[in-house]
């Protein structure tokens, strides 16, 4: 490390304690100035470790039955050579502590509700929200699952925590990474069951985001010929389902019996406490915790040999989730005699996630399914007993204590139905829920994460599949979270199935809040996996998918009932659908798209609008001219934005929208075309009654306005780049830990996209971005991960390396090395030998 370099690092750590020492103390206590300063066990000691030996050094690891090798690439990626599965998951294991220990720590922190802890006590009002997630609860039962039956799970999680282990036995306390320092607390030892608090975590990100509280409450305000209209059950038609309907296979009977009425003032009562516990999540800052955002979601794409012109599968994919640093997924490289495959893994997880064999390769996006559910409940009240099918049950209790740092434990409790755990109202922010004769208003949740979940065994046999086959095999174990899986491989297939444990419910649907104190709403089963939406080598040559709905109206399953607009669907399948043959490059180009779908969708409103002011009606011809690309140097993605925000908020102005979820955009271009009169347009601030077109010309007047007021005089001056950015948050998402972010930097795109950005300031994009040519043996792939492989900000090099790339839509190659020497000297940044011990 240079001195400059290491000047430079020290300072961004110095501002970051000072931050802390000056911030508020919900970050926690902080260490002892001494600790920054130090010349020999401060943060020079801290910045020095950042970066191991890149000169070949040889480490005893106790749990190793025999040697295993690593080389690390340019990217600091490692390639581990091992003799056998278990050695090289030991080795994973022991190098995701070595880059990203503090990683390791939090993100179980946050799953467990366990960051009082470490955070103190400014962190205890998001550990009871956490715990009463059930999140922790089924990562223990799970646990307890695996641990009974043995079994190669159960090996998974044991030699990953022994990797990670011998690591973290190597260190004092002096050589822990820099956020540990700056806090002032040590890791936690790991276990199996930090392991499984990781997967509940992405359960949790991508399944527990659920609006049964708001549908609820729109359902009471609106008569339900308007609700069906407002909220339909599709996306009015503006997307392209995943499975092509002359592919879909459907099957099975959905018993869609009508639900039983919800006492009135039960629903009110515990719509309320739903509404708490969104807001609650809402209001989750800084911590992975935070509120639901419509951006996460993913795209995955796959043309068939006669699609591409290397005459073999070509795959691609992009995960969309949080922007942070370091990055959600660890890249790793994985040789044995039974095993050979590249890819992602989160850290904490014993076993790659997303990858490519010399074989095959796959990529995931969200379902989006429904896989959580609510139930309205009577309860007595003390809190003893529940109401259901007419008899009173026991509540079961877990006197849970909240271990606070530099201060008193907290005492909370938690209630268990058989649905799952149970929720009371907030008294310190609402009423307390009474209802008449004693009784107390509840709300239970029933959520897949509470639930068994053998997700990793799935993904071992994903990694150690053949051929499609054993592929689907092994999808046979997925259960959470819900995903599109889509296969492309050497053999010539394509492939894609929405995976997962899919409740079956006794009356058809999991919409709104149900009636938890009659079985109606149970889970009877699951969708069989025979059943679940799946294409195989479709006559059209490609498949993808967007989280859009997966089937068209033939699927006779519930899967969900509030997608969202499918703008990214319609864009993929035009972009594949466009051209006879797509190349590697091609396929590298369709990530970067920025074409705004929305624009061509409201342009027939646009253009209908007259009587314009001059100012406002160039920029209606702006937009009309423009080619819909949100570029960086272009002044039309500004005025769309604000156009539609001011558009939306005229619109959606009554009551009953207000802190509740407003229709989609496809529903108000389609209430605008056949409705143009409808009660929704009319403006309640004015006296008139305004139709479609009206309260479009006013909103762009407005917008018009607003524009010039803001931007100045001359609009081929505004560029989206100046207005529009993507920002890069530590872990954490801790403002005290700002010096660690990185960004903003300039971002082109739009909401909903293919490369997607929502909002002005982007923190959700795509997590990485890799496309994967099946033509060549290995395969050809390249790769970028928004930030590094190093999770330690003090690291010279490889914390944030690869942003520029990312944000310039650029590539790495991906090295698949078969052995250690096949990797050039000029091409290694480092060299490992992991010895067993002798003893």
């Amino acid at each position: 490390m240079t001195t400059s370099r290491l000047v430079k690092l020290l300072s961004a750590a110095v501002l970051a304690a000072l931050l802390l020492y000056m911030g508020n103390v919900g970050i926690g206590a902080v260490p002892p100035l001494e600790i920054l300063f130090d010349p020999a066990d401060g943060l020079h000691r801290t910045a020095r470790n950042a970066h191991p030996a890149a000169n070949e050094q040889t480490l005893t690891i106790d749990a190793l039955d025999q040697p295993v090798t690593v080389v690390r690439d340019e990217r600091y990626v490692p390639h581990i050579y091992a003799k056998s599965d278990r050695d090289a998951i030991i080795a994973l294991g022991y190098l995701v502590a070595t880059d990203r220990l503090f990683q390791l720590d939090f993100v179980p922190r946050v799953a467990a509700g366990k960051l009082s802890e470490a955070f103190g006590e400014g962190s205890i009002e998001t550990d009871q929200f956490l715990r009463s997630t059930g999140m922790d609860w089924g990562a223990r039962r799970n646990l307890r699952r695996i641990r009974e039956e043995g079994g190669i799970e159960d090996s998974l999680v044991s030699w990953y925590a022994a990797g990670v282990q011998a690591h973290m036995n190597r260190l004092e306390p002096e050589d822990l990474p820099l956020e540990f320092r700056l806090l002032g607390y040590e890791p936690a030892p790991f276990d199996g069951l930090q392991a499984m608090r990781v997967l509940q975590y992405m359960t949790y990100d991508l399944t527990y985001s659920s609006d049964d509280g708001r549908y609820a409450a729109l359902q009471t305000k609106l008569d339900s010929t308007w609700y069906d209209r407002l909220y339909p059950k599709d996306p009015a038609g503006l997307y392209v389902p995943i499975i092509p309907s002359s592919d879909a296979e459907a099957g099975g009977s959905v018993d869609r019996r009508t639900v039983t009425a919800i006492s009135a003032e039960r629903d009110a009562a515990a719509g309320s406490i739903l509404a708490q516990r969104h807001r609650r999540r809402a209001n989750l800052r800084g911590t992975l915790a935070e509120g639901y955002i419509p951006s996460k979601g993913s795209n995955n794409w796959a043309v068939s040999g006669t699609r591409a012109t290397t005459g073999a599968p070509i795959l691609a994919g992009d995960m969309h989730l949080g922007l942070s640093l370091p990055p959600i997924w660890y890249e790793a490289h994985l040789v044995t005699p039974t095993m050979n495959a590249h890819g992602l893994t989160v850290p904490g997880a014993p076993a790659l996630v997303q990858a490519i064999t010399p074989d095959h390769g796959w990529a995931f996006t969200n379902t989006g399914s429904d896989q959580i559910d609510h139930y309205s409940m009577e309860v007595r009240d003390d809190r003893s007993a529940y109401r259901f099918e007419g008899e009173w049950r026991s509540l079961r209790t877990e006197i849970d204590t909240i271990r606070v740092k530099d201060s008193d434990p907290v005492i909370d409790t938690l209630y268990y139905s058989h649905w799952g755990p149970v929720h009371f109202a907030d008294t310190s922010d609402a009423p307390a829920g009474g209802l008449a004769d004693g009784r107390l208003a509840a709300v239970a949740e029933q959520w897949v994460a509470h639930k068994p979940s053998t997700t990793l065994k799935a993904l071992w046999g994903m990694v150690h599949a053949d051929s499609l086959g054993d592929f689907e095999a092994a999808l046979r174990d997925w259960d959470t979270p819900m995903q599109n899986v889509l296969y492309a491989g050497r053999d010539g297939h394509i492939a894609i199935r929405s995976t997962g444990h899919m409740p079956v419910r006794r009356q058809g649907h999991g919409r709104g809040l149900l009636d938890g104190t009659s079985n109606a709403g149970e889970w009877t089963s699951r969708i069989p996996f025979q059943e679940l939406p799946y294409s195989r080598d479709p006559n059209q040559g490609y498949l993808f998918s967007a989280n859009q709905k997966p089937t068209d109206d033939t699927y006779p399953h519930y899967l969900n009932h509030d997608w969202r607009d499918g703008w990214r669907s319609l864009r993929i399948d035009s972009l594949l659908a466009a051209q006879r043959t797509h190349s590697f490059l091609d396929l590298q180009s369709y990530q970067a798209d920025v074409d705004v779908q929305q624009r061509d969708a409201f342009l027939p409103l646009i253009q209908s609008i007259s009587d314009l002011p001059p100012e406002a009606d160039s920029l209606r011809r702006m937009l009309a001219q423009w080619d819909g690309v949100a570029a960086l140097d272009r002044p039309e993605p500004l005025i769309l934005d604000v156009f539609l925000s001011e558009l939306r908020r005229m619109v959606w102005d009554e009551d009953v929208f207000t802190g509740e979820n407003r229709p989609e955009d496809a529903v108000l271009l389609d209430l605008a075309n056949a409705n143009p009169n409808a009660q929704w347009f009319d403006v309640t601030e004015t006296a008139e009654e305004e139709t479609a077109q009206e309260v479009a010309r006013r909103a762009f007047v407005t917008a018009s306005d607003s524009l010039y007021d803001r931007h100045g005089a001359e609009p081929q001056d505004w560029r989206w780049g100046d207005h529009h950015a993507v920002i890069f948050r530590h872990l954490t998402r801790s403002e005290q830990l700002k010096p660690l972010w990185r960004g903003p930097m300039p971002y082109p795109g739009f909401d909903a996209t293919v490369s997607p950005a929502r909002g002005r300031e982007a923190t959700h994009s795509a997590s990485q971005r890799f496309v994967i040519d099946f033509s060549v043996d290995p395969p050809r792939a390249v790769a970028v991960v928004p930030g590094g492989q190093s999770g330690n900000p003090l690291h010279p090099r490889f914390y944030d390396d690869q942003l520029d790339e990312y944000v310039n839509f650029e590539y790495f190659p991906v090295r698949f090395p078969a052995s250690p020497s096949d990797l050039p000297d000029s091409l290694i940044t480092g060299r490992s030998s992991l010895q067993p011990s002798t003893r």
